[in-house]
């Protein structure tokens, strides 16, 4: 009797430790992470949000996903930890969204932060000239297809003191600009290329792009550096001209 009393207690003992067990649940390690995105030409003119690829770089095998009509996507199940998203479609400059923190509860990231993005520039700089008069520098950049009141082209300006400024290789990089006249104008004033960092005596290199509306820009985080995927490359050599 003594022998079957133990035998139970053990068995009893051992199904206790094993419930126990079963009921200790490992910590979700990872979750999905959904957002949107909502798509134009390279106007302003709204197109379909679908068909645009968004991969998380750095997984392996890739994780990647592609928007639907409504530009929704969901990236699943996708580990813990801080990534870069990247949003490709054919016709547009790649967009990249850095510092990704994907860390919760195992319930989804959502990303609030819906990025506009819009197609690469068609706009090509045919001709670039620069001037000065008493308000500053001139410089006219004319575009093909021409910028008018029916047809509006966006352009952007690149400066440097090196001669092989570029999109890639400048220190100052200015605003978009909209032209519906051409060739466009703009006056930099003496002010203005001070608080871009250049001084008195300086040459000054500009070259110039067609850029779009929506120009996908983003801040290269190994060099702090904007990037303007959206621009297009086809574009008059860089002119210079003295700081006054």
């Amino acid at each position: 009797m003594q022998k079957h009393y133990w035998l139970l207690l053990v068995l009893l003992t051992f199904v206790t430790c094993k419930k126990k067990s079963a009921d200790i649940t490992e910590p979700p390690t990872k979750a999905d992470i959904t957002g949107s995105v909502n798509l134009y030409d390279e106007s302003t003119l709204s197109i379909s949000n679908a068909d645009m690829k968004v991969s998380v770089i750095g997984t392996s095998p890739l994780i990647s996903a592609t928007t639907d009509a409504n530009g929704k996507y969901t990236l699943s199940s996708v580990p813990f930890g801080t990534y870069t998203l990247m949003f490709e479609k054919t016709g547009y400059g790649t967009y990249i969204k850095p510092g990704l923190v994907h860390a919760t509860d195992g319930t989804p990231t959502i990303l609030t932060n819906t990025p506009s993005l819009g197609k690469k520039s068609s706009t090509a700089i045919t001709q670039l000239t620069v001037s000065q008069d008493t308000s500053g520098v001139v410089v006219a950049a004319s575009t093909n297809p021409a910028g008018s009141m029916g047809n509006t082209r966006y352009i952007r300006y690149f400066l440097s003191t090196s001669s092989a400024v570029s999109k890639d290789n400048y220190q100052y990089a200015s605003a978009g600009f909209v032209s519906r006249i051409n060739p466009y104008q703009i006056t930099f004033a003496p002010g203005n290329l001070s608080a871009a960092g250049f001084s008195g005596g300086q040459t000054v290199f500009i070259k110039v792009y067609g850029d779009a509306f929506w120009s996908n820009e983003y801040k290269d985080p190994s060099s702090g550096k904007s990037v303007f995927p959206n621009l297009n490359e086809n574009a008059a050599n860089a002119v210079s001209f003295i700081m006054p």
